[in-house]
């Protein structure tokens, strides 16, 4: 790709799995881009230092000192340097003001590598944190909007409550890591014929979720039960046990935010992309809710954002 402006900043989303960045101009504009299986548990010996200039230096050699801002779990106790969490209600200044900066980069007195922190907080006497996502987050909202809630689905999904520009709000599901240990460790994974999507197994197990008065713990073994009784083709079996989860996300997620109802609610925006956005999609209209969904990737927007507020750029 030719590069017709002149590059300002480098924006990294630096991962448990996956190393990405950006090179943008000062419209914020994507020039270049970069993607590595380099997330922080891959890196050998921990040497981040290394993956970075390997990653980075063709963009040095090209435009000089161009001042970096990085999010996500390199700014954890096991990455690169520590950004600690800043606590849940904040906003960008927060954040900006926040910031780690990575010793040994710098131009004189000015610091060229910095991350994020991710935020805490907590509820009902326990912790809840995230790290990574608050930047897709401040990077999917726009100026003047309405109370919304953010949810990003995953391994370990996360549902963000944000108001007036700040991030107000939020909790983490571990649907997805449950629902691969249920697949491959338990009983009830040893019944599926296949990982095929059923729709209306999964039909059935979001809305017995949505529906009984009962918990997750208590339905999950109707996934056995619904087989055994014809109720649900062991083909489907797959379909409907995430059908369960999510569902059941959605119920405690309802009942979290009391103030979402289907024709009241606050803005729905779902950040991600694949065939989770699509599950995710379905469950909420089987709910009755519908979503937007958020464009490209938000964390682009979220770290030039931050940057901007921490005066790294010239």
């Amino acid at each position: 790709m030719t590069i017709q402006s002149n590059p300002d900043l480098i924006a990294l989303d630096w991962g448990t799995s996956s190393f990405r960045g950006w090179l943008l101009d000062g419209e914020g504009m994507v020039l270049e881009s970069i993607s590595a299986d380099l997330g922080i548990l891959k890196v050998p010996d921990q040497d981040f230092q290394s993956v970075y200039h390997q990653q980075l230096t063709p963009w040095f050699k090209l435009h000089g000192s161009v001042p970096v801002i990085a999010s996500g779990m390199i700014g954890s106790r096991q990455g690169w340097v520590e950004a600690p969490y800043v606590a849940c209600p904040s906003g960008l200044e927060e954040l900006s003001e926040q910031l780690a900066y990575v010793p040994g980069h710098s131009k004189g007195n000015r610091p060229l590598l910095a991350i994020v922190p991710g935020m805490n907080h907590w509820r009902e006497g326990i912790p809840d944190v995230m790290r990574g996502e608050e930047t897709q987050v401040f990077g999917a909202m726009e100026e003047e909007e309405p109370p919304m809630i953010c949810i990003l689905p995953g391994t370990h999904s996360k549902w963000v409550l944000t108001k007036s520009g700040r991030i107000e709000d939020f909790m983490t599901f571990m649907s997805g890591e449950l629902f691969a240990v249920l697949k491959d460790h338990s009983i009830l994974g040893k019944l599926m014929q296949g990982e095929a999507d059923d729709g209306e197994s999964f039909e059935k197990g979001c809305l017995q979720a949505l529906d009984s008065p009962s918990g997750l713990l208590s339905q999950l073994f109707s996934a056995r039960t619904m087989g055994l009784f014809q109720q649900v083709e062991e083909e489907g079996i797959h379909s409907y046990l995430s059908g369960l989860i999510l569902g059941s996300e959605l119920k405690e997620a309802f009942s979290r935010f009391s103030s979402l109802r289907p024709t009241e609610s606050p803005m729905l925006k779902l950040i991600g992309d694949g065939k989770l956005i699509d599950v995710y999609q379905r469950a909420f209209s089987l709910a009755g809710y519908s979503t937007k969904m958020v464009p490209g990737n938000p964390a682009i927007s979220g770290l030039r954002k931050i940057a901007r507020l921490a005066s790294i750029m010239e």
